[in-house]
């Protein structure tokens, strides 16, 4: 079964309804929980930090919120692929079929959520003094770009995991991190010209958040060529990890 065929994008499909399905079947809100999870951190960083960090930012709870949505997309999106693997590892092991399917049904299965939360910013801005252009129809671009990042990154995770159980707490020790050098709450002209400021800038996560922030608040597209160089950057690395999931698939139902 090769990528693009008609099979392929069958069982892809399957795999995206029965992830979305189980996702949430225990709970009692459902699919509601992801979207609670950014509005409530929204609340809780909007009270601590709106004084100092928000006076001089536009549309400041506007411009939060986006930085969280793409977040929590980010960590759940990379989590989740990351296990995909071994939660389905009855299909790990004893099926036939591309293993990456799991990785990549898991990431579409978050970025569902993730559109969802993106339309949300996109209504709130509409019924606030937000401006609106031409340049939020650019908005499907930069959802794209995150979920390519996504993706690569879920492939080599899940690969890892298979070998090193340690490294999903060592990973969320990372995200940890990375909320703090991810531009959610603050801007990068807070940071100054220190050390600090280069750490955020060469932080991936940053420029997509960056991205939908011009488009929704600013209402101007974002910077053409930096988008190209992202984009080519992330399929580049998308081709390489997708070739060296398929080097270890061979070795996966014997870790799993």
């Amino acid at each position: 079964m090769r990528p693009f065929d008609k099979q392929y994008f069958s069982l892809l499909r399957e795999m995206v309804i029965s992830q979305f399905k189980l996702k949430d079947q225990s709970t009692f809100l459902g699919l509601v929980w992801s979207l609670l999870h950014p509005l409530l951190m929204l609340g809780v960083l909007f009270v601590f930090f709106n004084l100092e960090m928000g006076k001089n930012v536009d549309h400041y709870p506007l411009y939060l919120l986006i930085g969280l949505v793409h977040y929590t997309h980010f960590a759940t999106g990379t989590s989740a692929g990351m296990t995909a693997l071994a939660a389905m590892r009855g299909l790990t092991r004893d099926a036939v079929f591309p293993k990456e399917v799991l990785v990549i049904a898991s990431v579409v299965v978050t970025s569902i959520e993730f559109i969802i939360s993106l339309v949300i910013c996109v209504v709130i801005a509409f019924f606030t003094s937000v401006k609106f252009s031409w340049a939020s129809t650019l908005l499907p671009l930069v959802l794209l770009l995150q979920t390519t990042m996504v993706l690569w990154i879920s492939l080599i995770l899940s690969c890892c995991y298979i070998f090193l159980k340690d490294i999903n707490h060592i990973y969320q020790v990372f995200l940890r991190l990375l909320m703090f050098i991810t531009p959610i709450f603050y801007d990068t002209s807070f940071l100054g010209n220190g050390i600090a400021r280069y750490i955020v800038l060469l932080n991936p996560l940053m420029y997509p958040i960056s991205f939908t922030r011009n488009v929704i608040i600013e209402g101007e597209p974002f910077p053409a060529r930096l988008f190209i160089m992202f984009g080519a950057v992330n399929a580049l690395f998308t081709y390489f990890s997708l070739r060296a999931f398929r080097r270890c698939e061979s070795v996966f139902a014997e870790r799993i």
